[in-house]
């Protein structure tokens, strides 16, 4: 697995890692009833891998995306629904 970046968070940080990601589920969960998962997974992933592109050097760019690859697997299954 390549190197992973870390970061030291503070907890104020951690507090708004928290704050946002259930703010960022809480609404996907709310675009799923509306649109097409594809559609919002698509999106979500166009719009957060440009975030990273534009706050990241192109080294760790690179570094992200590798892992995000190696990753693959770990992902989960947001629900037991079927695939195509």
């Amino acid at each position: 697995m390549s190197d992973q970046l870390e970061f030291d968070l503070d907890l104020d940080d951690k507090e708004l890692i928290v704050e946002a990601n259930e703010t960022v589920w809480s609404q996907t969960l709310d675009w799923i009833n509306k649109y097409n998962a594809m559609i919002i997974g698509a999106s979500m992933l166009n719009a957060a891998l440009r975030l990273y592109k534009t706050s990241l050097s192109d080294d760790e760019y690179k570094q992200f995306c590798d892992t995000m690859y190696e990753l693959t697997d770990q992902v989960q299954e947001m629900h037991s629904g079927s695939k195509h």
